[in-house]
């Protein structure tokens, strides 16, 4: 638990300093594949149960651009996971975390994750327009606990 109030708080101070570094330059970066995935530390990644396989990444080619994760996620734990869109945030290589769009069609299936099964998923998140890069999803407990994590890339 003070493993994860510590992760928090560094995560929080190193986007607090890159809020504070945009907004003193006045301008705002264009977004490109360049930059650092915020790590996730060891003791953490240790804890992780559930992966994920990638099968449809596509971003919307009209209005906002909106990124769709279509992805199975498999339970390797002994215990069931809970699959919602609380649980899943993505993190762009800019540093920047996006929760899903609250708004769009969000789904597990199913919403509980039995042990050695596996939840088809999809998951909507607005991302920057013309956004290339790395995109890091990740999956929480209701405690807040990191128990997967997979990347994909926008080209």
């Amino acid at each position: 638990m003070k493993m994860t109030v510590l992760v928090l708080c560094v995560v929080m101070t190193l986007v607090g300093t890159a809020c504070a570094k945009q907004s003193n330059s006045g301008a705002q970066p264009a977004a490109t594949g360049a930059g650092t995935m915020t790590p996730v530390p060891a003791a953490l990644q240790a804890k992780e149960f559930v992966t994920f396989t990638f099968t449809d990444v596509a971003v919307s080619t009209g209005g906002s651009p909106v990124l769709r994760l279509g992805f199975d996620a498999k339970n390797n734990s002994k215990d069931p996971a809970l699959c919602d869109e609380s649980s899943f945030s993505a993190e762009l290589g800019d540093g920047t975390v996006l929760p899903p769009d609250s708004g769009a069609q969000n789904v597990c299936d199913p919403d509980s994750i039995d042990p050695g099964g596996t939840s088809h998923v999809v998951m909507f998140f607005d991302i920057p327009n013309g956004y290339t890069g790395p995109v890091m999803l990740l999956m929480r407990s209701s405690d807040n606990s990191l128990v997967g994590q997979g990347t994909t890339n926008l080209h």
